[in-house]
């Protein structure tokens, strides 16, 4: 982080990564990490203005699904699920009547080919705020999603994402391990690995100071999405420093007897555009190497994570802004490019 890092120092390499993202997006306050063989560089970034804390927290939206899927693999690493485990085992009658939709399995879920929608057709209603469009969806609406769900053609199918069936999916695991979904990512994730600012659960008062408010592409504040029925699917909160812990465990580095899980989690399932997905994760290859990332966008930030366990390096994103219009559209992830240029540079 010193001014007088040396040519090639990840000072530069983070830099250079991030200079057309934050010509971009100015007043983003960026927070890239970088894992190269357990050494951590951590930086914080604006274009105009005050840099953030380095443990700024930031809303993890869509990469929450990797803790999801690590869940996933944990219960059948220790032999209490199958990734075959259909959910009419954990939601019985009368939550979920449909047969067909009872025959979806966990992999189905965590690889997003269980065929369910991008989102539950019950989402919009009256309660609906647009600028927390999960935040009034209750215990009741999913219950009602599940319960008129008729999948049109049974699963599998090919890869889509689905916020409705990572929430669901979250929900089946909570059920089979009697926990809520957030202290199951505490207790079974977040303790052993010593990730003590990643949650789902409600922020300490000490935590709120550290969590940067949400914002649009042209800066304008927003309130951050919640996920009240459907947390595994976007409602976990974390920093730079935690999540670079997180990759390290998935690099084989301190974890804390999880590694087989973990190794579950990201191995590659099925083919998704560009490569593949695991549980959660996504896979692509790179350079003959293997990257395995993820990265999201919300109404008020964006994020990405990634590593490559043949060059021991990890990289994570994290953005207090959301992406523009134009990024939407084009299907864009804002802070994909800086993220993939940092690992690239290690690949070579």
């Amino acid at each position: 982080m010193s001014p007088s890092a040396s040519p090639g120092s990840p000072a530069d390499a983070v830099l250079h990564a991030t200079r057309r993202y934050l010509r971009a997006y100015s007043s983003a306050a960026l927070c890239v990490g970088i894992t190269h063989r357990g050494a951590h560089h951590v930086q914080a970034l604006r274009g105009e203005g005050p840099p953030p804390a380095v443990d700024a927290l930031y809303e993890l939206g869509a990469l929450t699904q990797v803790f999801t899927g690590t869940l996933l693999a944990l219960l059948v690493d220790r032999g209490e699920a199958k990734l075959d485990t259909p959910l009419k085992e954990l939601i019985p009658l009368p939550l979920l009547p449909d047969e067909a939709a009872g025959r979806i399995t966990l992999e189905q879920l965590a690889t997003h080919t269980s065929g369910m929608p991008r989102v539950p057709a019950n989402l919009r209603t009256p309660q609906q705020n647009p600028a927390d469009p999960y935040g009034h969806f209750s215990a009741e609406l999913f219950g009602a999603f599940l319960r008129s769900y008729h999948p049109r053609h049974p699963p599998p199918r090919k890869y889509a994402e689905s916020v409705i069936g990572l929430g669901v999916l979250g929900h089946a695991l909570s059920r089979r391990m009697r926990l809520n979904y957030g202290h199951a990512v505490r207790d079974l994730l977040c303790t052993p690995l010593r990730l003590s600012d990643t949650t789902a659960v409600r922020l300490s008062e000490e935590q709120e100071r550290r969590l940067l408010p949400g914002h649009s592409a042209r800066g304008g504040t927003v309130p951050g999405w919640t996920f009240p029925a459907l947390p595994g699917a976007g409602a976990i909160r974390s920093t730079v420093p935690d999540l670079l812990r997180f990759l390290d465990a998935n690099l084989g580095h301190e974890e804390a007897g999880l590694g087989r899980a973990l190794r579950l989690a990201h191995s590659p399932r099925v083919k998704a555009p560009g490569g593949h997905a695991g549980l959660g994760w996504r896979v692509s290859g790179r350079g003959g190497k293997s990257l395995v990332w993820r990265s999201a966008v919300t109404g008020g930030y964006s994020g990405f994570m990634g590593f490559s366990s043949e060059a021991d390096v990890g990289v994570v994103v994290l953005s207090d802004h959301a992406g523009s219009f134009l990024a939407s559209l084009l299907g864009r992830m804002p802070v994909e490019e800086p993220g993939f240029t940092l690992l690239n540079g290690y690949l070579r």
